[in-house]
Order: structure tokens, then sequence, then C-alpha cells
């Protein structure tokens, strides 16, 4: 016996369409969405703050990064962490009264 391919594909395609229009359960009405938050009259508020400053982090982050990773494989070696931290030291000793 065989079945022709319309009745494989579109014989299910319509039973689907078919049972999705068919009312099964009264609509129940979807609660009304969350209001958002009302923004600050003259300011930003505390999670826009750190919204903002988590996505600065991440570009210097992603900046320092390219900069350190001399060879460009996606990858930081102890050598090139050395190399860097060499180049651009934090803080010198220049200054100090001891």
């Amino acid at each position: 016996m065989r079945i022709p391919i319309f009745a494989v594909f579109v014989i299910p395609a319509f039973a689907t369409i078919a049972a999705a229009q068919s009312p099964t359960a009264p609509a129940t009405p979807s609660p009304p969405p969350a209001a958002a938050p009302a923004p600050a009259p003259s300011g930003i508020t505390r999670d826009d703050y750190i919204a903002k400053a988590r996505d600065a982090a991440e570009k210097r982050a992603a900046t320092r990064f390219d900069a350190m990773d001399t060879d460009h494989d996606g990858i930081l070696t102890p050598d090139e962490i050395a190399a860097y931290r060499a180049a651009h030291p934090r803080h010198t000793k220049t200054g100090t009264t001891d």
C-alpha cells in the first residue's frame, strides 16, 4: 500500500490548523503587564547606572585584552601578561618618603 506524499504532509497540517482553531477552553484574560519603573525626574536610576558601568567595564576589559594579546590568538600567555605589565606599570616608587 502506497500513501501519496500529499496525504503524508498536507493532512497532518490541516489537522493541526483545525485543532488550533477549535475552542477547547474559554480564553482567560492575561494579567496586565507590569508597570515599568518611572524614570527619575532628573538623574539616573541605580539599575541604569550599574548597567552602564558594566557595559563600560566590559569594553575596557576587551580593549585591554586585545592590547595584551600581542599574537592575536585569543589566549593570554604568562609571557604576554608579564610584557604588558612591564610596559604599563600601575604604581611607581618615585615620590615615596619612608
